[in-house]
């Protein structure tokens, strides 16, 4: 595989979320480095009403009517029924969680996530913009929350209950979005007056869960470059005059995504990182979807290439 001789214009930052088959063992932190200076922690919180309400006493009816026990069946009502101004909000939050979720590292189980100092200004201005839109999408569910109240109330009928409907005020109290950055807190600082001995146990205690949280995020990264690989090279695996197997031409704009995500990643500058990434761009250099499907060398070669590069990933057990 040739090394890296050019610009790497195949550079992207888009991240990218796939359903991988788990690493048999997660790849291991060779070293102890502090990546509180190359990144810093983002915590989102969205708050959005479901708009359902449980209704007991039609799931008492429904029980008894059946002969059924009366934890056998719940009925839940969707109180505006197939009201298009909250599914609007509700796919808008889904949207900016998942977006939330592919552009940061996986850090505890607290809410926070990892969001590389590379990543911050693009995250954060497609945040505030996507932020704005879900207010937005608020105050047009809130205009149009009376009608859809009255429509309810025909659909329901007997099982509509003024009483469930909250004000338009206490209603948009039930909406929230906002996105909390934090430091990540150095190795062992701990600046506490404790005696040396407890002081010790909590440091020890932290870089222990520093290194498990690293050596997470980093197994992400590594999952979130497999999958786009493989697919790669399943797609090219046919010979000339062999069925194609049909590829569509975001195949190789996914593949080149790869090589930005391992350069926004890479956030403890390991060099076996920057090696997989420099082998990916040079691998896709001049390739292009029509060139795949009409050169059979070409196709091979970036097979080989890109199978070799799945060979070199970390603790893959190949």
């Amino acid at each position: 595989m040739n090394h890296e001789n050019q610009a790497t214009t195949g550079d992207s930052h888009v991240f990218t979320c796939n359903n991988l088959d788990p690493i048999r063992q997660a790849p291991q932190v060779d070293y102890a480095p502090s990546i509180s200076g190359s990144a810093l922690l983002a915590e989102l919180s969205i708050g959005v009403w479901e708009g359902r309400k449980k209704d007991k006493e039609a799931s008492r009816t429904i029980t008894t009517i059946n002969k059924a026990n009366k934890k056998s069946a719940r009925v839940t009502k969707d109180l505006l029924g197939n009201c298009d101004e909250l599914k609007a909000i509700k796919s808008c939050a889904a949207s900016i969680r998942d977006f939330h979720r592919n552009c940061t590292l996986p850090w505890s189980n607290l809410g926070h996530r990892l969001l590389t100092n590379e990543q911050f200004l693009d995250y954060n201005r497609e945040m505030e913009d996507r932020i704005v839109n879900f207010w937005q999408l608020v105050d047009d569910f809130l205009g149009a929350y009376s009608l859809a109240v009255s429509v309810a109330e025909v659909q329901l009928g007997t099982l509509y209950k003024a009483w469930e409907y909250p004000s338009v005020d206490i209603l948009r109290s039930k909406f929230r979005i906002h996105v909390n950055y934090m430091p990540v807190p150095e190795r062992g600082d701990f600046r506490l007056d404790i005696p040396a001995e407890a002081k010790k146990v909590l440091e020890q205690s932290y870089n222990k869960f520093y290194d498990e949280q690293l050596t997470s995020a980093l197994t992400d990264v590594w999952q979130r470059v497999l999958e786009p690989l493989q697919h790669m090279s399943k797609m090219l695996d046919y010979n000339e005059g062999e069925k194609s197997t049909g590829f569509r031409d975001t195949l190789v704009e996914h593949v080149k995504s790869v090589a930005g995500v391992l350069k926004a990643c890479n956030i403890n500058k390991d060099p076996k990182m920057e090696r997989v990434r420099i082998d990916l761009v040079n691998a896709l250099s001049g390739v292009t979807p029509d060139g795949l499907r009409q050169n059979p060398h070409l196709r091979a070669q970036t097979k080989r290439n890109v199978d070799e590069i799945i060979k070199g990933l970390p603790s893959l057990g190949w």
